[in-house]
């Protein structure tokens, strides 16, 4: 019996299966190896070999612990309360383990932090006077870019987590779309931004970070419109209304429904508000 489970096993590292899936699989031929086990020990109870019996008794109820703990994490999405062993197996080999509840608010509280920062842009401008802007970023504001990025990533207040898609919906969406899915997730509007002309360089740089304080010049705007952002200095007074960061890491889809890393610069999409100079 045992043998047969174990070329079963075997015949799924042939196939290039989704680790969800495959994991419920395993769960599946473990669960026939376990009711064969406790046949096996009532049996031995029956013939009255005790000391093998209980040895059988206390492995068929090992695996069945096991087996509920991955039936819980890999079928209905969360840990169990009776999850006792992954916390302290977690400390040993120095992971981070945390259980469903303490998961599910801590990406609830992500989300809820994500939106505010969304929302909380540079105040609040008519649509009919804001206008999407062209940002150029060179090698210095790409470095710069990525530390901050880099910085709001390990703070929490960005996310990498696919926008909650699963490499399924990855490759679904990148089928429509024909673009990777970025890592950072969508919305990622830092806490601090602001647009600041720079006289000798005759450009408008922005600037981004956690604070005013830890501000970083990450881009500077090249057109606005499709007017020369230099000509449309020079008309109207120009506002940073909206700053959001993309790009970075991505996946794109792999060989038969899996997804592969990729890398790539962060860059900004920037919406500026005008107003004509008055003379």
């Amino acid at each position: 019996m045992f043998s047969f489970l174990d070329m079963i096993n075997s015949s799924l590292s042939y196939f290039n299966l989704d680790a969800k899936l495959k994991s419920r699989i395993y769960i599946g031929i473990a669960a026939l190896g376990d009711i064969y086990l406790v046949y096996v020990t009532f049996r031995l109870f029956m013939n009255h070999v005790w000391l093998r019996a209980f040895l059988y008794l206390l492995a068929m109820v090992a695996i069945t612990y096991f087996l509920y703990l991955n039936f819980v994490f890999y079928f209905l999405g969360k840990t169990s309360q009776l999850d006792f062993l992954s916390p302290r197996f977690a400390k040993i080999t120095g992971q981070k383990f945390e259980t469903g509840n303490n998961t599910q608010s801590s990406f609830k509280a992500q989300q809820q932090l994500a939106q505010e920062l969304a929302n909380n842009s540079n105040g609040v401008f008519n649509g009919a006077d804001t206008i999407p802007a062209v940002v150029a970023i060179d090698d210095h504001e790409q470095r710069n870019l990525q530390a901050v990025v880099d910085n709001l990533l390990e703070q929490g207040i960005f996310v990498n987590d696919y926008s909650g898609l699963s490499d399924q919906d990855i490759v679904e969406q990148y089928a429509q779309t024909n673009q990777p899915v970025p890592a950072l997730n969508a919305r990622s509007v830092p806490p601090y931004f602001e647009l600041v002309h720079d006289p000798i360089r005759h450009r408008l740089e922005i600037y981004i970070g956690m604070n005013q304080m830890e501000r970083r010049a990450v881009g500077h705007i090249v057109k606005i419109g499709l007017t020369d952002a230099s000509t449309a200095h020079h008309r109207y007074r120009i506002y940073l209304a909206n700053l959001a960061v993309v790009g970075g890491p991505n996946k794109i889809p792999g060989r038969r429904g899996s997804t592969i890393m990729t890398t790539a610069d962060y860059g900004l999409n920037a919406q500026v508000a005008y107003r004509e100079r008055q003379k």
